[in-house]
C-alpha cells in the first residue's frame, strides 16, 4: 500500500494516544458503551492510517503497553499507581520511534507524558477511590439477617421497617400480617426477602419496637407508601 506522505506524525501521535487514554478511561467507567465506542472508533482509525505510513511496528506494541500499564490499577488498587506510571517510559519509546521515516516532536512527547501523569493522578486515581468509597457505603447498607417488622401485609408484597427505614418486600413462604416480627433473608434489588422472625419477645426485639415508635409514624393505618 502507498505511503500517504501528508499525514502528519504529530497529529497520527496524538489520534493514536487519544484512543488509547480513552479506552484506560473506559476501565474506570465502565458500563455505559459510550467511551468504549468512542475509544474502539479512534483506535481503528488510526491502526487503519499507521498501515499507510512507514510506520515502526515494534514501537507501536510499545506504546500501546505503555499507555495499557494503566489498565491494571481498577484491579489491583492504587497502590501501584506509581508503578503504572513506568508505562509511560514506553509511551515515550514509542511516541519517539512510532515511524521509520519521519519524527514526532519530542516537545510533544514531553507534553502528553506531563498530561498523563496529571490525567492518572487529577482524574483516574480520584474516579477509583470515589468508586470504591461508594461500594464501600453500599455495603454498609447490608441489611440482610436484619430484623425489623411488617409496616404493611405482605401478601405476598408488602412494606417492611428495617434498619430505620421502609422498604419494599415480599414474603415467599406465608402471609405475614402487620407487626408482625421479620428477619430479611435475602434481597432482589430494592426489594427485600423476609421471613418471620422467632424470639420477638427478647430484648433485642422490645428495643427495635421502642426504637420504631420513635422514629416513624404508623403507617398501616393511613396507607403510606414505601420510600423505596
Amino acid at each position: 500500500m502507498p505511503i500517504i506522505a501528508n499525514i502528519d506524525p504529530n497529529l497520527m501521535y496524538i489520534a493514536l494516544l487519544a484512543g488509547l487514554w480513552i479506552g484506560v478511561t473506559a476501565a474506570y467507567v465502565p458500563g455505559t458503551g459510550v467511551v468504549e465506542f468512542l475509544a474502539f472508533l479512534i483506535l481503528v482509525g488510526s491502526f487503519i492510517a499507521l498501515t499507510t505510513l512507514a510506520t515502526n511496528w515494534i514501537a507501536v506494541v510499545a506504546l500501546v503497553v505503555g499507555v495499557a500499564a494503566f489498565l491494571v490499577l481498577p484491579f489491583l488498587g492504587e497502590r501501584y499507581g506509581r508503578f503504572a506510571e513506568l508505562g509511560l517510559i514506553g509511551q515515550a519509546i514509542g511516541g519517539y520511534l512510532l515511524f521509520n521515516d519521519a519524527q514526532v516532536s519530542p516537545i510533544l512527547i514531553g507534553i502528553t507524558l506531563v498530561l498523563s501523569v496529571a490525567y492518572n493522578r487529577g482524574v483516574l486515581l480520584p474516579t477509583m477511590r470515589s468508586q470504591r468509597q461508594r461500594n464501600e457505603y453500599d455495603e454498609s447498607q447490608e441489611v440482610l439477617g436484619i430484623r425489623g417488622r411488617v409496616v404493611k401485609d405482605l401478601d405476598p408484597v408488602g412494606t417492611v421497617y428495617v434498619n430505620k427505614e421502609l422498604w419494599r418486600a415480599r414474603s415467599e413462604n406465608e402471609t405475614l400480617t402487620k407487626d408482625t416480627p421479620i428477619i430479611v433473608v435475602a434481597q432482589e434489588g430494592l426489594e427485600l426477602i423476609v421471613e418471620k422472625a422467632k424470639r420477638e419477645d427478647t430484648p433485642a426485639y422490645a428495643r427495635l419496637r421502642l426504637q420504631e415508635e420513635n422514629d416513624i409514624p404508623d403507617h398501616g393505618k393511613n396507607g403510606t407508601k414505601a420510600s423505596r
